[in-house]
C-alpha cells in the first residue's frame, strides 16, 4: 500500500494549468525555473499529478494525459467526482473505505493512526492521515469532525 504524496490537491491543479499552458508538455526543470522552485520542491505535486493519471512523465517532460485535460476542464463538481473515482482506485483509499465500512462508517483520528502505524510501519502515520483527510475531503471520499476528531464515509464514498 502506497502513502499518497505530501502536496496540496491545489498544487497538483495549479500544475496542471501552468502544463495546459505549454500546450500540455514541458521539461519539469523549465517549470521550476519560471516559478523559482527547486525541482525538489515540486516532485510531490509531479508524484501526485502522475498517480492521479493526470499527467506523464517522460525524460524530464511532464506530459497532461487526456484524463488530466478532463479535469481542468471539469467545474469544481467535477473535478471532485474525477478525484473521487481515481481515489476511490487507489489501495491506501480501498483499504481505508473497507475498514471504516467495517467500523459502522466511522472511525476516530487515533483509530486509524494506529491501523496505519500496523499497516505500515515504516511511515510516519499522524503526518499521513492528516494528507488522507485533506485529500479524502476534496474527493468527498470522507468526512471529518475536527471537535470529535472522528472520520466518517463521505457522500461519494
Amino acid at each position: 500500500m502506497e502513502p499518497i504524496p505530501r502536496t496540496h490537491l491545489s498544487i497538483v491543479a495549479g500544475l496542471l494549468e501552468i502544463l495546459e499552458d505549454y500546450q500540455g508538455k514541458v521539461d519539469a526543470a523549465k517549470i521550476a525555473d519560471e516559478l523559482m522552485l527547486e525541482l525538489d520542491d515540486m516532485l510531490p505535486a509531479i508524484e501526485a499529478a502522475e498517480m492521479l493519471g493526470f499527467i506523464k512523465v517522460d525524460s524530464g517532460d511532464l506530459i497532461l494525459t487526456d484524463k488530466g485535460k478532463e479535469y481542468l476542464a471539469g467545474n469544481s463538481t467535477q473535478r471532485k467526482k474525477i478525484l473521487n473515482q481515481t481515489l476511490s482506485r487507489t489501495s491506501l483509499f480501498k483499504w481505508l473505505i473497507e475498514q471504516l465500512k467495517n467500523r459502522g462508517d466511522a472511525m476516530s483520528k487515533e483509530e486509524l493512526i494506529a491501523l496505519l502505524e500496523e499497516k505500515m510501519p515504516d511511515v510516519d502515520a499522524a503526518k499521513l492521515v492528516k494528507w488522507i483527510i485533506e485529500w479524502g475531503r476534496h474527493a468527498l471520499i470522507l468526512r471529518y469532525d475536527s471537535n470529535s476528531q472522528t472520520i466518517r464515509l463521505g457522500d461519494l464514498a
